[in-house]
């Protein structure tokens, strides 16, 4: 195993407990499905944190030639990171479902702090990117326009969501989010 590997394991551990809660609390929603008053708003939220957590998972890969990455300071921002993630995916789903679940309820009460959970989270990603070399391309490649507009867009586009209600963009920011994400990181793979 080698240090990278070794490192990822902790990541891939707290990365795993986001999924786990997305996961369940879909669940608990769906066992309740009759009941439940769906609001599309939360779903299309909730798809866009299981992308970004398999998202900033394949990204963690990418470090993986970076001697930086083995440091003890990004390594402990590395974890801070995936736990403001981890945050972020607790908060997409309710925790409680009964009879009766509301999801627009929920959206309106768990707005803020969920979106500004992902504004945080964002966030933090900018923050590392650019202070430990993603910026200055420390890991390879060259950057451009599309990376700091896939780095600051989203932290824009989430902290408009926390503070402004306006049901279309509740719908079009997270749905464009998810098709940039999905085009921009399709073609990539594991192996380079």
């Amino acid at each position: 195993m080698s240090p990278f590997e070794y490192a990822l394991g902790l990541i891939s551990i707290l990365m795993s407990l986001a999924l786990a809660d997305v996961v369940m609390s879909l669940h608990r929603l769906l066992r309740h499905r009759d009941t439940v008053k769906w609001d599309g708003r939360v779903l299309v939220a909730a798809v866009l944190v299981i992308l970004e957590v398999i998202r900033i998972w394949f990204a963690q890969w990418t470090l993986r030639d970076a001697e930086v990455a083995l440091g003890f300071p990004v390594y402990l921002f590395l974890f801070t990171h995936i736990l403001l993630l981890v945050l972020t995916a607790a908060a997409c789903l309710p925790d409680e479902v009964g009879e009766g679940c509301d999801l627009s309820a929920f959206h309106e009460k768990n707005r803020r702090y969920f979106w500004g959970a992902f504004a945080t989270t964002q966030g933090a990603y900018f923050f590392g990117w650019f202070i430990f070399g993603g910026s200055q391309s420390a890991v390879g490649g060259t950057v451009g326009a599309i990376d700091w507009f896939r780095m600051i867009a989203p932290l824009a586009a989430f902290v408009l969501l926390a503070f402004v209600r306006n049901r279309v963009l509740d719908y079009a920011i997270p749905l464009a989010l998810i098709a940039f994400y999905a085009l921009r990181y399709w073609p990539q793979t594991l192996s380079g």
